[in-house]
């Protein structure tokens, strides 16, 4: 079983600002929502990097999506983690599998209750 986690939070994490690939004004200026052009704020993305509350978005996600080269679904999945969360049978397989392994999840014991 996995824990829940700020799943997306953890995306952009791997990918931008101190350690990642590239700055957060370099990820704000690529993020834009192809359909709607909506794009975050260098502030909106340094709150997601620091943990700090925001508020997932169709457009949030689709402009995630291309900052950060990723297929839509592994973003739309890691938005749905951090806002409601999984089951433990939904973790196992599929796309929200696929999400922990790029984020580095580790498996957590199941408990014995």
């Amino acid at each position: 079983m996995y824990q829940q986690r700020d799943a997306l939070t953890e995306l952009v994490m791997l990918h931008v600002g101190e350690g990642g690939r590239t700055t957060t004004r370099e990820f704000a200026a690529a993020a834009v929502d192809p359909q709607s052009g909506w794009a975050p704020s260098k502030s909106l993305v340094g709150n997601i990097i620091t943990r700090k509350g925001f508020k997932v978005t169709p457009q949030l996600v689709s402009a995630i999506t291309a900052g950060l080269g990723l297929d839509r679904q592994i973003v739309a999945t890691a938005a749905h983690f951090q806002a409601i969360g999984y089951t433990e049978q939904e973790l196992q397989t599929g796309v929200a599998d696929e999400l922990l392994q790029v984020i580095g999840a580790e498996p957590v014991p199941a408990s014995e209750d």
